[in-house]
């Protein structure tokens, strides 16, 4: 086996951080670029391979320089004997519908089909992506560019637990990669669009960094040790805010005076309403407020209103308007369909289990499956979304709270409010065209699957 310094150090974060379940399925997101090639490789060195499934997204924005990507990995998964999965998308044309840019729009898609294919898996899985120590750097920049707080600078985390995402290159710099790469005598593909420094990561990468190495020739190893206390110090400020949560938030609300005595009452303040959608704009205006003016002001989150009191800020969910209610119940014993408010179908139906689920698995976009007799009832209930609704994701332990799905998938807040569940009484089944509950999931037990499919329109 060969040894290199890349492979020693993966097996050390692997193994420091936790970052893989005892079983089930490993994810790799692969480009075709050094950084995805070098992971992949790394992880069947280090014997991973009867676990590994390489995910590849083809974005359609380089043309024929795409599709060739595509056949690269297409070729080198089928000489390693890697099981490979493709998606593609029109990342224009999402970027355009969503307001949002290029950048943004691939990050959105390819973690949205990431996350459909941890769904679909019943055992634990995890996604890795191949962010390396550069990459941590160029964020700890690009953050303190925009005033993000000692969250951003503390860089990305090796694990984010909810979406199942981890790093196991996050120690290693970009130079160790390359040098592994030529160890292996492995060929890469290269980015065109990573030379473009409109985009903001370039700019820093070809432009900015350099610069700091003028200063400082070793930057990105005094940047990463950096990273590393602000990451320690950020555990001690967090568990620091959660006793003076404690301390500060009543039942009746934020209390004002025990707020204001604190050192840092606006730090505070923020992130006691982080959660619920606050800007840190919003929040400098309530303080302000709370220094110079009286009872009765409000403020607005997406979700949520604070509203000033004497003694509390009291904290309120936005009640939804009445014409935007909506609920109607479906009967599931047979075939249906209905239409939604946003001139889409919903139609349903029950099927036998195939013998094989991965005929059924991967689900497509806006498609869902639920044990049929394990539901156990005849009728189940689309509504919108109220305050307090969890959903227990695939993936991950225990229950999550719709407000937080929606904070930490950057809906908008009209998706928010347009957003429909299927529900089992008051369990939700299914935040409909996104994300199923797993406690209803198909097995190799069960015996019929109700089926639902989301169409553009009614048929």
């Amino acid at each position: 086996m060969l040894q290199h310094a890349l492979l020693d150090q993966v097996e050390l974060t692997l193994r420091q951080q936790q970052l893989l379940p005892p079983a089930g399925i490993i994810y790799i997101a692969i480009s075709g670029g050094a950084d995805s090639l070098a992971l992949l490789m790394a992880m069947l060195r280090l014997g991973y391979g009867a676990r590994l499934v390489a995910l590849h997204c083809n974005f359609r924005l380089r043309g024929a320089e795409s599709e060739g990507d595509q056949r690269f990995v297409e070729e080198l998964c089928r000489r390693l004997g890697v099981a490979l999965r493709i998606t593609a998308f029109d990342t224009e044309r999402y970027a355009q519908e969503q307001g949002i840019s290029i950048e943004m729009a691939a990050r959105e898609l390819r973690y949205h089909w990431f996350a459909e294919q941890r769904a679909a898996e019943p055992a634990p899985s995890v996604v890795a992506v191949a962010h390396n120590a550069d990459d941590q750097v160029e964020t700890l920049l690009l953050n303190l560019s925009m005033g993000t707080g000692i969250r951003g600078l503390s860089g990305m985390p090796y694990h984010k637990v909810e979406e199942g995402i981890i790093r196991p290159l996050m120690d290693c710099p970009r130079t160790l990669i390359l040098d592994y790469l030529a160890a292996e005598g492995q060929d890469y593909r290269t980015d065109s669009s990573n030379a473009d420094t409109r985009y903001k990561r370039n700019l820093i990468r070809h432009r900015l960094i350099p610069l700091l190495e003028q200063l400082n020739p070793s930057f990105a190893e005094a940047a990463t040790r950096t990273i590393a206390h602000l990451r320690a110090s950020e555990c001690y400020y967090l568990e620091r805010v959660e006793q003076l949560r404690q301390h500060v938030m009543q039942p009746q609300g934020i209390h004002i005076a025990r707020l204001l005595e604190q050192q840092y009452p606006e730090t505070l303040l923020y992130e006691l309403l982080r959660p619920y959608g606050f800007s840190p704009e919003t929040v400098r205006g309530v303080m302000a407020q709370l220094h110079a003016g009286h009872a009765g002001a409000r403020f607005d989150s997406p979700t949520h209103q604070l509203l000033r009191g004497q003694t509390y800020l009291e904290l309120r969910p936005r009640v939804q308007p009445p014409e935007e209610a909506y609920q109607q119940e479906l009967s599931i014993e047979e075939a249906g369909e209905c239409a939604l408010p946003s001139g889409q179908c919903l139609s349903w139906q029950i099927e036998p289990r195939p013998r094989d689920l991965g005929q059924l698995f991967p689900l497509a976009e806006g498609e869902a499956a639920f044990d049929y007799e394990a539901l156990g009832v005849e009728r189940l209930v689309l509504r919108h979304r109220r305050e307090g609704d969890v959903l227990c994701p695939y993936g991950m332990k225990g229950k999550k709270l719709l407000r937080r799905i929606f904070i930490d998938g950057k809906f908008a807040p009209a998706e928010r409010r347009a957003a429909l569940l299927l529900c089992r009484g008051d369990e939700v089944l299914w935040l409909v065209g996104h994300l199923a509950d797993r406690r209803y999931r198909v097995t190799e037990h069960t015996q019929r699957i109700l089926f639902l499919r989301l169409s553009p329109a009614v048929r």
